[in-house]
């Protein structure tokens, strides 16, 4: 079957050469038309599909650039992924758990601490006896180590002072002989507004000029909230600090071997003397406030070590201490602010967001204290 069969047999005009040259025509037409058709379609039938690229052979090398680009992606993945999870699994934290109204709780690193919690670590507070932490690492600053074992006569006068203020003092008479080790004992177990003023005098000359290097201590390390007006924690309005400021002094603390056994110590006996031929018994009011053992049976276990409380009405229950978990982590938790007429909450609130060191947030349940279960706490 030829092409020329698909047109009209019979022509109505045209002529005779128009008949010569139509079969011509037509072919030339439809020719083209075929042509233009064919090399639309051909190309897309014989393209070969492209293809993502081939992973580079081993030992091709890659840029720093593409090996982080590659790194961080996969990292944001998983995060975002771990994120999502943690919501769902874990929900949050009940804020209702703590009671007080400013805490911190940090991980110690090599580094930066890397923060837990915060409620509030900046603003001004007033530190109550969490005070007489900076008091100790001034007055060793002040005073050589091999001092400690001296004696010094405690003042009546400061007795009677810190009484008139209704400040805790340790129970040393006017005139005994009070080894400076035993004062520092007094100060940091059960709060002695006395110890601290006789260690101030002792190494300054007077409490005043004592405040004034606490000050200087605070500015070379930075504080920003923290202006010392006594070396006691007793109120002064511009007697201030913050929980996060609380936490530097206390991390600076603890790496002076003398004042983290201070702070760690549960009971000591002071030296004896005509007054006391016993000694006088120094409880801990930090560690008499917990068992010990609330935090056996996280999934990392964790042993609060020491601290410090404070308390004034002002202020409320203040409480700062570190913790150590099996793994070797260091931690710190502050509280301040905590229910005024219940010691034992502060211990509750540093207990509970001890917690979060390594139980998911929305597990979170309040350890609370009770002063039956506490044989060595003694309300101060």
């Amino acid at each position: 079957m030829s092409e020329h069969e698909t047109e009209p047999k019979k022509k109505k005009s045209g002529g005779s050469v128009f008949n010569a040259i139509y079969p011509l025509l037509l072919t030339a037409v439809l020719g083209g038309a075929l042509f233009a058709a064919g090399s639309m379609i051909i190309p897309h039938l014989t393209r070969t599909p492209e293809r993502p690229a081939s992973p580079e052979p081993v030992g091709t090398q890659t840029s720093a650039a593409d090996s982080v680009t590659s790194t961080e992606t996969a990292a944001i993945t998983t995060t975002e992924a771990i994120t999502t999870t943690a919501a769902i699994d874990t929900g949050e934290f009940d804020e209702s758990l703590v009671y007080a109204r400013n805490a911190l709780l940090l991980k110690l690193t090599d580094a930066e601490p890397v923060t837990l919690y915060d409620r509030g670590a900046d603003e001004q507070i007033y530190p109550a006896s969490m005070t007489k932490i900076m008091t100790l690492i001034t007055f060793l600053d002040l005073v050589p180590g091999d001092s400690l074992n001296e004696s010094i006569p405690m003042d009546a006068d400061v007795i009677a002072s810190q009484q008139a203020k209704y400040a805790y003092v340790a129970g040393f008479q006017p005139g005994e002989q009070c080894v400076i080790r035993d004062l520092i004992m007094a100060m940091m177990l059960p709060s002695g507004a006395d110890a601290a003023v006789m260690l101030a005098t002792y190494a300054a000359g007077s409490e005043d000029a004592f405040v004034v290097k606490m000050n200087e201590k605070a500015q070379a390390m930075g504080l920003t909230k923290t202006h010392f007006v006594n070396c006691t924690g007793l109120h002064e309005d511009n007697h201030t600090s913050s929980v996060r400021d609380i936490s530097v002094i206390l991390s600076e603390a603890i790496k002076n071997p003398f004042c983290k056994a201070a702070m760690s110590t549960l009971k000591h006996t002071t030296a004896a003397t005509e007054q006391h031929p016993n000694g006088i018994e120094l409880v801990s009011t930090t560690l008499s406030r917990q068992v010990g053992n609330e935090l056996d049976n996280l999934p990392v276990p964790l042993h609060l070590v020491g601290g410090k409380t404070g308390f004034t009405n002002p202020a409320g229950q203040c409480l700062a201490t570190w913790a150590q978990d099996n793994a070797g982590n260091t931690y710190i938790c502050i509280v301040a602010g905590s229910t005024a007429l219940e010691p034992l909450h502060a211990m509750g609130d540093v207990l509970t967001l001890y917690q979060l060191t390594s139980v998911p947030a929305g597990q979170v349940t309040r350890i609370q204290p009770e002063a039956a279960n506490l044989p060595d706490y003694v309300h101060n």
